[in-house]
């Protein structure tokens, strides 16, 4: 069942025309927003409150399941007519609608409404949002988890003056599941650590002592970009299998896409999987882990062209840490929608000793799967350049 929570209420008192939310994971942001939606459409007449996301993909699993559990287990459904195709729920009493659409479209962009909610908006350019907010009569509410700073911070609370911010945590959500609770309170560690910072605090992600800082992440990939290679990193029970298109523009740029994370993969089924990539994406080389070579001779045998990556040293270095350093080297930017990818990204930190605290020149062990993946991509990328 939901419940009045201390995010409904924060939510529910602002009224400026931006309003901007902020928080961790579990605060609750997504469900109190659509449950303040939906009050909403029973106080106000023939209104139109669009509720968007980056793609069809993140609605569904995303805002769009939440309010369908919303009317169900609230009884609310009997005063709603829905329209499967369209996305539209109509409110009985006061005809008011509310509809859910992605910017996939410009289509999608063009009509108008009365109120705005844009879901997890650091997915999408600060342009689309701007050109959504010019087809909005009343209010907009923009929620997000703080991985970086993005457009809300350098644009609109830079630049406006109508705006409201609220930075909710798991602590303003008392609708938490204790299982979720303890599930989330094991990420805490000291409490001092990148991804607790970002997602257990609603704080905007740093990365003193990560491997990688700087990286962009990004709505999706420019047309201008090439697809140069695909990383694999082979796992099955503990550790998931990670597949990681690399992208290259003119400038040495790189663009990543997570295509899989995935455990417990069968050969057969990861023979399957690459092959839809490659029919969908593009046919370049895979550069996989060489710790297993009778995968890779599977994936040949299958005419996926596979090779095995290269991890000797190289400049004076160990080979993971030679391969970072190649990593090191290019302006990194990936997708804002591969949440596994992303949470490595923050979370891929140096090596310290327990008894001093000293920063060691060699990565954690851990979560690493995607990272090594990108790694063994660009070493084979580069490899006619530097070995």
């Amino acid at each position: 069942m939901y419940q009045d929570t201390t995010a409904l209420a924060k939510i529910q008192a602002m009224d400026a025309r931006i309003n901007i939310i902020q928080g961790g994971a579990r605060a609750g942001k997504t469900t109190a927003i659509l449950i303040n939606l939906c009050d909403l459409s029973f106080a106000v007449e023939n209104k139109i409150i669009s509720v968007v996301s980056d793609t069809v993909k993140n609605l569904e699993k995303g805002a769009m399941r939440d309010w369908d559990k919303l009317l169900k287990s609230t009884r609310r459904a009997r005063y709603f007519v829905e329209n499967k195709t369209w996305h539209t729920w109509t409110n009985k009493i006061t005809g008011t609608v509310i509809e859910f659409f992605s910017c996939e479209t410009d289509d999608a962009l063009g009509a108008g409404r009365d109120y705005l909610y844009v879901n997890e908006a650091n997915r999408i350019p600060y342009s689309t949002f701007d050109q959504l907010m010019l087809r909005t009569e009343i209010m907009g509410w923009i929620d997000f988890n703080p991985v970086n700073k993005f457009w809300v911070h350098t644009e609109i609370m830079k630049t406006r003056t109508d705006w409201q911010f609220e930075k909710l945590t798991y602590l303003d959500n008392e609708g938490i599941p204790e299982s979720i609770l303890g599930d989330l309170l094991q990420h805490k560690g000291d409490g001092t650590g990148n991804w607790w910072r970002v997602y257990g605090l609603g704080e905007i992600g740093s990365l003193e002592g990560n491997v990688y800082e700087g990286w962009v992440s990004c709505p999706e990939i420019p047309n201008s970009c090439k697809l140069v290679r695909y990383g694999v990193d082979f796992g099955f029970s503990n550790d998931p299998t990670a597949v990681v298109a690399v992208y290259e523009n003119d400038n040495g740029e790189i663009w990543l896409k997570q295509e899989l994370c995935e455990r417990k993969l069968l050969t057969p089924q990861l023979v399957e999987r690459l092959k839809v990539i490659i029919e969908r994406d593009g046919d370049v080389l895979f550069v996989c882990d060489n710790a297993r070579p009778e995968i890779i001779a599977e994936l040949q045998a299958n005419g996926i062209r596979a090779i095995g990556c290269d991890k000797t040293p190289g400049e004076k270095m160990n080979g993971k840490r030679y391969n970072i350093e190649l990593v090191q080297r290019r302006k990194v930017h990936y997708l804002s929608s591969d949440k596994e990818l992303e949470s490595e990204y923050l979370t891929y930190a140096w090596r310290k000793k327990k008894s001093t605290g000293e920063i060691l020149d060699e990565p954690q062990d851990g979560d690493d799967h995607c990272m090594d993946a990108i790694a063994y991509a660009i070493r084979d990328l580069v490899r006619p350049t530097f070995d």
